[in-house]
């Protein structure tokens, strides 16, 4: 197969090298000053929870062009940069498959309008980080396995059809886990239910999580929104709370749910791959807040923790 990653970010290039390394086909579409860096040095990466620096020399171009031929396009840009984007895909008569890999909590009419409905899968990262000085620094792994975080994909139909399997094999090669979901817009409006709470909570302590895990008052207050989040989407019709440990903060006492934030928020994978990306990304936290704010108001439920953490955000 013949990959493109459209987006040389964070996510776009910890995926780009760790499939280069596996042998397959990867090319990287970077601008501006990441591609000059990127065509002096090549993909630079540090793994944060390991210390580990890696390098590759993958392929770059900087466009993508009408007759350029490609099996997947994994697009690695956020969702609030993506018309252009829409754009160059459309005119790429060539590209097979398109997978969006990001945050969304509106749905996917946006990407069908410009898009043929056949071409395109959705999923989510499960490595996460930001850039310094053009290095990438990382993170990917569960504690205490040691196991690569997942990637999540899905179709917007819900089947596994031979060419989910053929990406999810893809990844697997470069010893990467992913998880098939037959409701992946269910799943990523869950996701921003818990994410868009956790960056307020993040900014009120300027993005250090080790701080915001010192704040009983603010994990109580996330705690809260979690299930104040599942409520609106199960208001909404999205009866199956994803992924399935969502289900922790309505069957465990409040007190443990707060423990459990707390070492989620004291984990060097939160320091990287949560506060990097909120200090990198406000711009797109800001729309997710606004995109959950929207899908509260088609509701009756009453949300005042998921209210107080926004503020921090808008």
């Amino acid at each position: 197969m013949r990959i493109l990653f459209f987006g040389a970010g964070p996510i776009g290039s910890v995926y780009a090298h760790l499939l280069h390394h596996a042998g397959v086909d990867v090319t990287v579409l970077a601008r501006g000053d990441r591609h000059d860096w990127l065509k002096q040095k090549g993909l630079v990466l540090k793994n944060e929870l390991t210390g580990q620096e890696y390098s590759s020399r993958v392929k770059l171009v900087n466009e993508l062009k009408a007759d350029d031929e490609y099996d997947l396009v994994v697009v690695c840009i956020r969702k609030n940069k993506l018309l252009p984007v829409f754009e160059i895909l459309a005119a790429s008569p060539g590209v097979e498959n398109i997978l969006f890999m990001g945050n969304n909590a509106l749905g996917f009419d946006e990407y069908v309008k410009h898009l043929p409905v056949e071409k395109v899968l959705f999923g989510f990262p499960g490595a996460g980080g930001g850039i310094r000085e053009q290095v990438v620094h990382y993170a990917d792994r569960k504690k205490p396995t040691g196991k690569r975080r997942a990637i999540t994909i899905g179709e917007l139909d819900g089947r596994i059809k031979e060419r989910t399997l053929a990406v999810k094999s893809l990844f697997e090669s470069a010893g990467v886990p992913v998880d098939l979901t037959p409701d992946v817009d269910g799943w990523l409006k869950y996701h921003v239910a818990r994410i868009s709470p956790l960056v307020g909570a993040l900014y009120k302590h300027d993005s250090h999580s080790y701080q915001a895990a010192k704040d009983k008052e603010t994990l109580r207050a996330l705690v809260r929104a979690a299930k104040e989040g599942g409520r609106v989407l199960r208001a909404l019709g999205f009866k199956k709370r994803q992924p399935f440990q969502y289900n922790l903060f309505y069957w465990l006492p409040e007190f443990m749910s707060m423990m459990a934030l707390k070492g989620l928020l004291e984990s060097k994978f939160a320091e990287v791959a949560f506060g990097m990306h909120a200090r990198a990304a406000r711009d797109e936290m800001e729309d997710l807040a606004r995109e959950f704010q929207e899908l509260t108001a088609k509701t009756s439920i009453d949300t005042p923790n998921i209210d107080l953490l926004r503020n921090f955000v808008i």
